[in-house]
């Protein structure tokens, strides 16, 4: 029987992981016959960090809404945007009027909060997602901490990935164990596109704290691979314009810099690189990140710094040394010629990932989660 399902989330035009997986979940249970609504504010929110090209995605599904939040609210004082107000508004009405049985929000600030306002007002079974920044950023430090424990202690289930729970089992009442992103591999897949030189990139936001993804590190290894191959900075944010600063002329314009791109757009993206970079160590909390599982997917290569690498996503698919290659960020002659040599060894095949859930299991098991608190609370 399908089920009216609401996601409070971020969502495109925003960029990010979140956003993402969002997008391609509600696709995929839309697509099993389930009536999905998504309610956003991404019209409005986060400026810096919105696809500048968010056109309408393609084929679109007949039982698959998007509801944005107004795009103005009248001037009052004390003067404030009102987002969350405006979020909690519109996502009340979409409880109302289509009925809705089920409210999943991802990301505990607002969503998880404007989630729990609202299934005490409507009495929606609330299931609450976070990522890894609101777990560290809000809850570990007590940041809008009573708030955050009304939210999960009242959620019907906290769904979590292993790792994640010690934070949360003292609270929620009921939780459930999923990884954090499956890609879907019928639009993650390697492609055959040709090219004259091999293409690297590094593809993310780009904000105050780049150096903390070691941007100033990939930068100079990207330096020393020119002019054999072809360099890529896809991204954007409020650190742009200093990252780009910190560069003298000639090295920013050896690189080919590029906005962020749709979801929708993201699988074409991947299949125009041989690797990207992502560096994580300099992070202030661990990550589970999408692109790298989309582009393990799409049989792109992964240069990192972590040596754990292989631990993170151990749930989703397993990674071998044709995959991914572990350099060290401070050896930037050295880190290149190591590079130069290994994507040069996979540029006549692109080795097809080992998967161990599929994007069908990842939904099946979401409507297993569904199904078991409507059960509960009937």
């Amino acid at each position: 029987m399908p089920f009216k399902i609401a996601f409070l989330s971020k969502y495109p035009p925003l960029e990010g992981g979140i956003a993402a997986k969002t997008y391609w979940l509600t696709r995929g249970l839309a697509k099993r016959g389930h009536m999905v609504h998504v309610i956003t504010h991404g019209n409005l929110a986060g400026q810096e960090y919105r696809i500048q090209r968010d056109e309408n995605p393609p084929n679109p599904i007949p039982n698959l809404w998007v509801h944005r939040t107004p795009d103005e609210m009248p001037g009052h004082i004390p003067e404030d945007n009102e987002y969350a107000l405006s979020l909690l508004d519109t996502t009340l009405s979409v409880i109302r009027e289509h009925k809705i049985q089920i409210l999943d929000t991802d990301y505990l600030v607002p969503y998880g909060i404007v989630g729990h306002l609202t299934k005490l007002i409507t009495g929606v079974h609330h299931v609450v997602r976070h990522g890894g920044s609101d777990l560290d950023k809000f809850l570990k430090k007590r940041i809008l901490g009573t708030l955050l424990d009304e939210a999960i202690a009242n959620a019907d289930i906290v769904i979590t990935e292993k790792g994640r729970e010690k934070t949360l089992e003292s609270i929620a009442s009921h939780l459930a164990y999923q990884p954090v992103y499956v890609p879907d591999e019928s639009v993650f897949m390697p492609g055959v596109t040709q090219r004259p030189r091999c293409r690297l990139a590094t593809i993310g936001k780009i904000n105050y704290h780049w150096k903390h993804k070691a941007l100033d590190s990939i930068a100079d290894i990207m330096v020393q691979l020119i002019p054999q191959f072809e360099c890529w900075i896809v991204g954007q944010g409020k650190g742009l314009a200093d990252f780009q600063q910190s560069l003298s002329p000639a090295i920013s314009a050896s690189f080919k810099w590029t906005p962020f791109v749709s979801p929708w757009e993201m699988p074409y993206l991947l299949n125009q690189l041989d690797a990207i970079l992502v560096f994580e160590s300099r992070l202030p909390h661990p990550v589970t990140s999408n692109l790298i599982l989309e582009a393990v997917y799409s049989g792109v290569g992964i240069i990192t710094d972590r040596q754990d690498l292989a631990e993170t996503y151990r749930g989703v698919v397993t990674l071998n040394k044709e995959q991914v290659l572990v350099v060290s960020p401070t050896e930037a002659s050295s880190s290149a010629d190591t590079i130069r040599q290994w994507v040069r060894e996979r540029e006549h095949t692109k080795p097809s990932s080992h998967q161990l859930i599929s994007f069908q299991e990842y939904l099946s098991s979401t409507e297993r989660i569904y199904s078991g608190v409507l059960k509960r609370g009937s």
